[in-house]
């Protein structure tokens, strides 16, 4: 099957190591995830301040950061990027990731909003070093090549 090309690219990309460089891990790629069977791909700001009231009834606010919570889930997805309608990164790869070194530590990743309303592949991504919080695997069909439902919770750092 050959991958598709949509319009407006990848949603988000996780960059790792390119494990095809010579000697392999040396260098790193951005890995577009697939947007095969996904949901909605949810960004959520989590301010860190403080609220106090004082005494006198007034209010003290002290800001100190935003910083962004993602979230996303896939059903249905191919184990391998042979069969997601993209190309792109299926089920067995990010649980690779997830469960290798590089995702037991802080990583980045690129959104492509497309904001504009068109693809955003050469530049204008929002990047992110975020870990992960949640992630959660379950074989939904077994075959040739199981299908697997998963979802994964990313906060920045």
């Amino acid at each position: 099957m050959a991958a598709m090309t949509l319009p407006r690219g990848s949603i988000f990309s996780i960059e790792a190591k390119d494990l095809l460089a010579s000697p392999p891990g040396t260098t790193k790629v951005w890995n577009k995830i697939t947007e095969h069977n996904r949901s909605e791909f949810s960004m959520n700001v989590e301010r860190i301040e403080k609220v106090v009231r004082t005494s006198n009834g007034t209010l003290r606010k002290n800001f100190v950061d935003d910083k962004m919570k993602f979230s996303t889930s896939w059903s249905m997805l191919p184990s391998y990027r042979s069969l997601t309608v993209d190309g792109a990164w299926g089920a067995e790869d990010i649980r690779s990731f997830y469960l290798g070194e590089e995702g037991q530590t802080s990583f980045r990743i690129r959104l492509n909003i497309a904001k504009d309303g068109v693809s955003q592949e050469s530049s204008g991504y929002e990047e992110y070093n975020v870990v992960f919080t949640d992630c959660s695997f379950a074989i939904a069909k077994r075959g040739l090549q199981p299908h697997w439902n998963v979802s994964l919770s990313m906060d920045e750092v």
